[in-house]
């Protein structure tokens, strides 16, 4: 075919066949296989399913099943009401150490799943996984540390990473970041600094890849007040995000990503009887004042949690129906909840866009996945390849025909010993049902744990507020009693002064009336001594003029 095509034209048809078609054609040619699995093209074709995600009506679903312990992966159709299923997919892969793997995130239609210390990369549509390199911060050079771990896509360079914000045991330590590169497959630590007076309060969600950064639900400590945190995956730098001025409960929030944007699910279960969930979208990215409500769910006995938005306006969420847990759909104008089919663990539910891709298509295959991949339909490359894999399934059947006979006899042995074992399966299958319980009691405690120690060390900071305020009233009271004996003194001495003043009234009033008699006596004592000089004077007269007569 590339013969009579231009290689150009041959790359856009490439372009635009689905990933099954691409596997397909691998077996063509070396020349077509090589080409396929090149960074280029694989990259390439994954711009062009991008751009072709908006008129995509697929969503993936990720669901996990208890006994045996399988990780399920369901591409469904959300174009109608019927939500039709169009494939299961299966995870080739269970956990060593715990019954299902943690989900850090997804981007792109690749997930991130890890255990403890060890990270995969997932691929359902090639069915392909990778282990990653073991991170650079481990428990034996750096001590027990609680991780925040966050996958997202970084578009500037094509690249996805994991991120690992590791904190210390000591809370006055700053933690430690690291990234993982798929483009250089490995981890390496950033110079990254984390704000100072931060918590997390969605741990066990995972974070929102949106623009080339990922997003968690914050708060700050000192204030109390919700915030979002996000981690530039290109940058490598921290940045801190208001949110709509509403009164939100910082440990009840989730970052999402609904139709593009940056989105909140807000959560009210502070009264059992009326539990909701609020949706808010980022109209505009980084713009506070572009926050919208965008609508909320009102919760009833069988709601846990919103998982997306439908194309109809429903609302796809975790439901506790009679027989199990199941991924339901939500009417919010009739309050319905509609059932989809589709069981498992509660809390280990998630959806989002499918979106064909062929990374991972170039990387080396786990040894896991080699084995797990012997059920599927592999490539066939060359025909000698094939011919000898049939001579060797011949020499096999040969040998379990000579071997049934043997196989027969012990037939017989089989069916006594079931007999034995079946008791045996019963009381195992009770007893599992109980670890389930337990699990699923853990599982919750390992939730509410963060929350509580944050709500703790709140209260804390709190009491320490209130003993210095008690301190500060302790002194304003005091100087409060000084000032009360200060004016005790005042309106005692302002009294005697108005004694005195009063009785200098009646002193003034007293001596008026003593300067009046005394004027009134002078006044008399004056016509008294006028009268007796009068008199004294006319008998000095008569005496002169009587011894004037005698000479």
């Amino acid at each position: 075919m590339s013969d009579y095509l231009p290689e150009e034209v041959v790359l856009e048809i490439l372009h635009r066949l689905p990933v099954k078609s691409l596997i397909r054609f691998r077996c063509v040619s070396k020349s077509w296989n090589s080409l396929i699995t090149t960074p280029a093209f694989i990259n390439s074709h994954l711009t062009r399913s991008h751009s072709l995600l908006s008129n995509s009506n697929k969503l993936i679903v990720r669901h996990c099943l208890d006994k045996p312990y399988v990780e399920h992966y369901k591409l469904i159709d959300d174009s109608n009401d019927s939500f039709d299923q169009i494939q299961n997919i299966e995870l080739p892969l269970t956990s060593r150490r715990v019954q299902h793997f943690r989900l850090i995130g997804s981007a792109n239609g690749l997930f991130s799943l890890f255990e403890q210390e060890r990270f995969i990369l997932w691929n359902p549509s090639i069915r392909k996984f990778i282990t990653l390199p073991k991170p650079c911060i481990t428990v034996k050079a750096h001590g027990r540390r609680t991780c925040r771990p966050a996958f997202g896509f970084d578009p500037r360079t094509n690249d996805y990473k994991v991120v690992r914000i590791a904190f210390p045991c000591e809370e006055s330590k700053p933690p430690l970041i690291e990234a993982y590169s798929l483009n250089e497959d490995s981890w390496k630590l950033t110079s990254a600094s984390f704000p100072q007076g931060i918590g997390f309060s969605d741990w066990h969600r995972p974070a929102a890849s949106l623009g080339g950064a990922v997003h968690f639900a914050v708060y700050d400590k000192g204030k109390h007040s919700p915030l979002i945190l996000s981690f530039d995956l290109g940058d490598e730098v921290f940045r801190l995000m208001s949110l709509p001025n509403c009164a939100f409960s910082w440990s009840n929030i989730q970052t999402s990503v609904i139709g593009g944007s940056l989105s909140l699910l807000v959560y009210d279960n502070r009264f059992v009887a009326s539990r909701r969930c609020a949706i808010w979208v980022m109209k505009e990215y980084g713009v506070v004042d572009s926050w919208t409500k965008l609508l909320t769910v009102d919760f009833n006995k069988e709601i846990i949690g919103v998982l997306c938005l439908q194309k109809n306006g429903n609302i796809l969420v975790e439901a506790k129906l009679p027989s199990d847990w199941e991924l339901s759909s939500y009417d919010p104008k009739s309050q319905h909840v509609k059932s989809l089919g589709i069981c498992g663990r509660p809390h280990y539910f998630h959806v989002d866009n499918y979106v064909e891709n062929l990374v991972l298509l170039d990387k080396p295959n786990d040894a896991v996945s080699k084995r797990g991949a012997c059920r599927k339909r592999k490539c066939r490359l060359t025909s000698d390849k094939e011919i000898c894999q049939l001579q060797e399934a011949k020499h096999l059947l040969q040998e379990i025909l000579q071997h049934a006979s043997v196989y027969e006899l012990q037939v017989d042995i089989i069916h006594q010993q079931e007999a034995i074992i079946l008791p045996l399966q019963e009381a195992i299958l009770h007893d599992g049902r109980a670890l389930q319980l337990q699990e699923a009691l853990l599982y919750e405690l390992e939730t509410i744990l963060p929350q509580q120690t944050e709500k703790i060390a709140t209260l804390i900071s709190q009491i320490e507020i209130m003993e210095t305020a008690e301190s500060k009233l302790v002194f304003l009271i005091q100087r409060l009693k000084g000032q009360a004996e200060v004016e005790t003194m005042l309106q005692q001495k302002t009294e005697k002064m108005t004694s005195l003043k009063s009785q200098l009234e009646k002193m003034d009033t007293i001596k008026s009336k003593l300067v009046s008699l005394i004027q009134q006596f002078k006044g008399q004592a004056g016509e008294m001594f006028s009268g007796v000089g009068d008199q004294s004077s006319a008998q000095l007269q008569q005496r002169s003029s009587s011894a004037g007569q005698e000479m």
